[in-house]
């Protein structure tokens, strides 16, 4: 008697097919080495801006309490008047924008993008998590360095637009229509007599 030999289990012909190649990687960008120089020319420059913007906020935070105080004294010591109130009023307003201008703005932005060069979003981390996060996100390869960079310029660039400047303007209307109204309102009282 022969020996029983193990069943043969039949293997499924594999499909041979032709071997695909695998999918390029793509290549690195090659960066140009003005990348870096017209980085921080735009980061500089968007610095600048809001530096100017925080000057002429506070240039006009300062005439427009000069302007009030002056204008409270002034009804302090005299009937009520209608120019007055108009001076005091719309100063009191423009110096609000203006404040609200230079307001120092921290935390995550509404897109939810972090920004690890920013001390609004890195003052919560140690210094190890800190340069741990850092290289991790930001330091890894040159790609990651300009990302950063770029993000931290958009950033600045949305506080401006949207905050800084956009304030710095309502203030220096809100004070010239100010200005206007109570000489327009002045002469007029003093044409036609009092309005109130």
């Amino acid at each position: 008697m022969e020996p029983l030999s193990p069943p043969t289990v039949q293997q499924p012909e594999e499909s041979v097919s032709p071997k695909q190649p695998e999918a390029p990687v793509a290549p690195k960008k090659k960066w140009p080495k003005e990348a870096v120089t017209l980085l921080r020319t735009t980061q500089q420059h968007h610095v600048q801006l809001s530096m100017m913007a925080d000057q002429k906020a506070n240039m006009l935070i300062g005439a427009t309490f000069v302007v009030f105080t002056l204008a409270i004294g002034q009804g302090a010591n005299e009937a009520f008047s209608l120019p007055l109130l108009i001076l005091a009023g719309t100063a009191f307003a423009a110096a609000g924008f203006g404040a609200l201008a230079v307001l120092p703005q921290t935390g995550t932005p509404a897109s939810g993008q972090r920004n690890w060069l920013f001390f609004g979003n890195f003052s919560e981390l140690d210094a190890d998590s800190f340069y741990d996060k850092l290289v991790d996100s930001h330091l890894s390869d040159q790609d990651e360095v300009y990302r950063a960079m770029s993000l931290d310029i958009h950033q600045m660039g949305m506080v401006l637009a949207n905050k800084k400047y956009r304030y710095l303007g309502l203030a220096y209307r809100v004070f010239l229509i100010g200005l206007t109204l109570t000489f327009a309102v002045y002469v007029l009282e003093k044409l036609a007599g009092p309005l109130l």
